[in-house]
């Protein structure tokens, strides 16, 4: 009988098959209790500066769980953002209601989260319509996706230290679904040029 793929077979597979680049680093923490550590990081170079990145970490991190496409952007040192899609929790939320960002157009509103501390940056990003029905299609398809700024900021490797990061991610689980993996390199390409538009 054929063994079952691991998450980190299946990233491994899907690596060489598109030709990507793949890298992986893992450490066992405890052989007691089996908690270990993995690290792939992926390379796409057809979408320039971008990195495929899922992280199992031996933290209790709310991220201690992640996966997802992330781009090193410059010029937003301070600057902070998730978006996610709305669920029962936020609609019934007076205080979750009065943080959260509204851009103004209910049908984005009505389905989207959006958690920022610069309302004039995030406005800029999301002021397409383009913009705006990307997200709202891609976090429709699976609720533990999210798009941040410097929300996690992977620090593996010299080319990576010190830098924040535009994030389309998954939490708790990776990503391993090749249709999502290619739609988050689209979004995430997509933001990441209004980003450096508007620099």
């Amino acid at each position: 009988m054929e063994k079952e793929k691991s998450s980190v077979d299946i990233l491994r597979d899907l690596a060489k098959r598109e030709d990507w680049e793949f890298n992986i680093k893992e450490r066992t923490n405890s052989t007691r209790f089996g908690s270990s550590e993995r690290n792939v990081v992926i390379r796409n170079y057809q979408i320039k500066d971008s990195y495929f990145i899922s992280v199992q970490s031996a933290t209790f991190d709310k991220y201690r769980v992640y996966s997802g496409i992330f781009f090193p952007v410059s010029g937003y040192d301070n600057y902070k953002l998730l978006i996610r899609k709305r669920d029962q929790l936020d609609k019934f939320s007076f205080r979750k209601n009065k943080l959260r960002l509204k851009i103004g157009n209910s049908s984005f509103d009505s389905k989207i989260y959006v958690e920022t501390n610069n309302d004039i940056e995030t406005h800029k990003l999301l002021s397409s319509s383009k913009v705006q029905l990307e997200i709202i299609e891609y976090l429709s398809s699976d609720n533990l996706l999210f798009i941040g700024f410097n929300e996690i900021n992977p620090q593996f490797g010299k080319d990576m230290k010190g830098k924040k990061f535009l994030s389309v991610f998954m939490s708790l689980t990776w990503m391993l679904d090749k249709k999502m993996i290619d739609s988050a390199f689209k979004l995430g390409e997509l933001l990441n040029s209004k980003f450096n538009q508007n620099k």
